[in-house]
């Protein structure tokens, strides 16, 4: 790719940061030799500089939004940001608490081993103290048979060294066993720390989405006029299209020999971004019989796993007017599936997924009021039925 060509990427006025991106396919096993390497960081070197156009161009845009505007995606970020932190918390403390019950477990079985254990050493020297000190006298007062004595010596000497091995093993386990209520004591202090963090996240998250809720409803009154209305919902898609013109572009010159095989086989097989019910259908009516829906929106829990339909990769992911937190995946040959109004994106731009694998978390990002997601599928840069490649 030439820098003639690139700077056609320039000239939009709506294109995402895809630095990232970028770099990861310059990278990649496609760039096979060393020639195609030292090819790769040159263009990556000329792609920088548009690069920084770009995001120059796209700061610009965002300034001329409203104030309110600015307020929903400032709110959004940050509250994605403490929504990621807050699952990350509640993993550590579910890994925590297997931990910690794991060496309750062990302590459990270490102190029935170590009761076992006494016993036996305390049965052992009972033994030896009430008939050890006669059989032993006995033993020296009878001259008559040295092969006896010899035998008998070997024998207490035998005795001797299970007993010390016996003491040895308590001693062992009694160690362990410290061990064990030290790690006790550590693990159930970082899960004190933890929960007390995950409160304050979580009371963090509520007022984040009580300002978020707030938000929204300043911007229903701007909303108010139809024709200010109609124009944001169309840029809004102009914004969406030039993304996808500018990734679909770069990937086809940065990529042609992917190995993804796009989703034309998997058509009525795929499974559902998120499970629930559709609230908005695919080329229904989106405002005054003037806008459309490209994709389908789908009702579900906040917070809920919204998972890849197929694999591919993350090829855009950050805030976008009108949809909120957005993924995009490329799935090869032209494929790519959106996931929008995210609460919090688990994926960043340049990761591999797999089908199935949690990408983001369900939300209302991007000036929606309810929770629920913002699902398409493309092919070619055309909005495409999802409704007709979920089974």
């Amino acid at each position: 790719m030439k820098l003639t060509d690139l700077l056609f990427l320039s000239s939009l006025k709506q294109v995402p940061q895809f630095t990232l991106l970028v770099l990861a396919l310059l990278l990649s096993p496609f760039a096979h030799s060393a020639q195609d390497q030292q090819q790769a960081e040159q263009e990556l070197q000329e792609l920088k500089q548009v690069i920084n156009q770009l995001q120059k161009q796209l700061a610009e845009n965002r300034s001329q939004q409203t104030d309110t505007e600015k307020a929903i995606q400032a709110i959004d970020v940050k509250l994605s940001a403490v929504s990621k932190e807050l699952r990350e918390t509640q993993l550590k403390i579910s890994n925590n608490k297997k931990e910690l019950n794991q060496l309750q477990k062990q302590k459990t079985e270490k102190n029935i081993l170590k009761e076992k254990q006494r016993k036996q050493l305390s049965s052992q020297l009972r033994s030896a103290y009430i008939a050890g000190q006669e059989e032993y006298i006995k033993l020296l007062l009878n001259q008559e048979d040295p092969a006896k004595i010899s035998r008998m010596l070997q024998y207490y000497r035998y005795l001797n060294q299970a007993r010390i091995r016996d003491i040895d093993a308590l001693q062992k386990t009694l160690e362990e066993l410290q061990q064990v209520e030290e790690k006790i004591n550590a693990t159930t202090l970082q899960l004190t720390e933890l929960e007390a963090q995950q409160k304050q996240q979580v009371d963090q998250q509520l007022s984040l989405k009580s300002q978020q809720t707030q938000a929204l409803q300043d911007l229903k009154k701007e909303y108010q006029n139809q024709n200010s209305r109609l124009a944001q919902l169309r840029k809004d898609e102009q914004e969406l299209q030039a993304i996808i013109s500018s990734l679909q572009k770069t990937l086809e010159e940065f990529a042609p020999k992917q190995s993804l095989k796009g989703l034309a086989q998997y058509k009525n097989k795929l499974n559902w971004p998120v499970k629930g019910t559709i609230q908005h259908r695919f080329g229904s009516n989106k405002f005054a019989n003037k806008v459309k829906w490209n994709g389908i929106v789908i009702n579900a829990e906040s917070g809920k796993n919204v998972q890849a339909i197929h694999n591919g990769q993350v090829v855009f992911a950050d805030w976008l007017r009108g949809f909120g937190l957005m993924v995009i995946i490329d799935h090869g040959q032209g494929y790519l599936s959106l996931y929008g109004q995210n609460e919090s994106l688990l994926k960043s731009t340049g990761d591999w997924v797999e089908a199935g694998e949690p990408v983001a978390t369900v939300g209302r990002s991007g000036g929606t009021t309810e929770p629920g997601l913002y699902f398409e599928i493309r092919y070619k840069g055309k909005p495409q039925n999802p409704v007709n490649w979920i089974k």
